[in-house]
């Protein structure tokens, strides 16, 4: 992946690159093997800038550092495009849009934001004085990884990438989203760019998760209780609607998240897995169509259920429900007979 901005500057500057380890690094949490530009003009505004930037395959981060006498309106554009950033205001106020589109403005160091940066020019506004900002560029191919059940980055999916920019809510960043961030961008003992990739891959997921909960105002554990809520209620309505066992992958797709998510959440609060749990639901309600059609022959419920073989149904059923279905059938219809007594 190519570095994440381009910046153009209304003035002509002059740039001293440095390779990964040449220059300081920008702030005490250091990003590993970070390349480095150096900016300078003594003229007009006393202006000098820094980036620092990492970049593989998948995303890039990128530190920048701005010093003028007046604020100052750069023109950046993604040489990968569209590009998704998250971005975290250090210190300053910067703002980001042009006039002719709603301007996500920044008030304070510390604002996040998520964003779809198009084709065309992204305007940012350097402060006056000092300002620093750090944003997070991820490729289209890293969306599943980090876009699990998040609505608002499903939002920037849309509309055309190539034409326009689109921007998430704009959150106060706490304690907890902090560290990930830190941890994230500055591991301890990594000495190869390999296991530098490696370690973004494993946290990137963490720093996003932390986003999402503070956009939602509440935590991630909250926040999965609400999703597995709504995948329980959904297999519930596919198995009473269709009398099938949905597949785990197919559910995990329509709510946006991995099988390895989803996996987590059952075993997290259920201590099961996706697909026993499916298979209960599923064969409750054939014990419920058993007692509510007791003329239908065992093989034809069996293929109402989606079984091929009657064997297979009554295997699966008596496996769950410790009787066959004709001694099932016969054990309720018993109990029905008793209670009228």
């Amino acid at each position: 992946m190519s570095v994440l901005f381009h910046i153009d500057f209304p003035f002509q500057v002059a740039e001293t690159h440095y390779r990964a380890g040449e220059h300081a690094p920008l702030c005490a949490h250091p990003i590993p093997f970070a390349n480095t530009v150096v900016y300078h003009h003594p003229r007009p505004a006393a202006f000098t800038g820094i980036r620092q930037y990492y970049a593989n395959s998948l995303l890039t981060i990128d530190l920048m550092e701005t010093q003028s006498a007046k604020p100052l309106l750069l023109a950046a554009l993604p040489k990968r495009q569209p590009l998704y950033a998250l971005s975290i205001v250090l210190e300053g106020h910067f703002r980001f849009g042009s006039s002719t589109q709603s301007l996500c403005a920044v008030s304070a160091p510390g604002t996040a934001y998520l964003a779809r940066i198009g084709g065309q020019q992204y305007p940012i506004q350097a402060p006056a004085h000092l300002g620093r900002l750090i944003s997070i560029g991820i490729h289209t191919a890293q969306l599943a990884v980090i876009g699990e059940d998040f609505a608002e980055l499903a939002t920037l999916l849309t509309g055309d990438p190539k034409s326009d920019h689109h921007y998430s809510p704009s959150i106060q960043a706490d304690a907890l989203f902090i560290r990930h961030l830190i941890k994230l961008i500055s591991p301890l003992g990594i000495q190869r760019r390999k296991d530098f990739n490696q370690h973004l891959q494993i946290h990137l997921p963490d720093v996003f998760s932390a986003f999402k909960g503070l956009l939602h105002g509440k935590g991630q554990a909250h926040y999965d209780r609400d999703t597995l809520d709504a995948i329980l209620t959904r297999i519930s309505l596919i198995v009473a609607e269709t009398h099938r066992a949905p597949q785990p992958k197919a559910i995990a797709g329509e709510f946006h998240i991995t099988p390895k998510k989803l996996e987590r959440l059952f075993q997290n609060s259920m201590q099961l897995s996706p697909t026993a749990y499916i298979q209960q639901q599923h064969m409750e309600a054939a014990g419920t169509y058993l007692t509510d059609h007791p003329d239908l022959p065992i093989y034809e419920i069996a293929e109402v259920f989606r079984y091929t073989h009657t064997a297979a149904f009554s295997k699966a059923f008596t496996k769950h429900h410790g009787l066959s279905p004709q001694a099932y059938r016969a054990t309720i219809k018993l109990s029905k007979t008793d209670t009228t007594y």
